[in-house]
């Protein structure tokens, strides 16, 4: 399982650059007006619109999501028989995922990996997800 942390920023142009410059490299098939996709050595990083649609309010916000191989049903299975309530699975134009509140009752994020989506640009998955 990889994490990966989410800075909800107010432009995200501007974001990708300060991050790029830090020394972040820019996925740019990934990119679009409300998220990027950074990569570095150690890790990598994305970035999100705040205050669009039902994402977080607060620029400077951080949420963790996660990338499984693992099939979610399994994943969600585990959760709820130790006692989480995940929610139902999801579909985006970047693939599944499901959402579960942490112990202190932070929502996290649980992305089921798609190869064939992850090597798609950003406008034939959105594309295709409008059809």
């Amino acid at each position: 399982m990889r994490v990966t942390p989410i800075r909800f920023v107010r432009n995200i142009e501007l974001a990708n650059k300060f991050y790029s410059t830090l020394g972040l490299n820019e996925n740019a098939a990934a990119t679009s007006g409300t998220w990027a996709d950074l990569h570095g050595n150690g890790g990598q990083l994305g970035l999100h619109i705040a205050q669009a649609g039902t994402t977080h309010s607060d620029a400077g916000a951080v949420a963790l999501h996660f990338s499984t191989d693992e099939r979610l049903e399994l994943t969600a299975e585990r959760l709820r028989a130790a006692g989480y309530a995940p929610s139902d699975i999801m579909d985006e134009t970047f693939g599944r995922f499901i959402t579960v509140n942490d112990p202190d009752g932070y929502r996290i994020q649980v992305n089921e990996m798609d190869a064939d989506h992850q090597n798609l640009s950003y406008e034939i998955r959105e594309s295709a997800a409008l059809k």
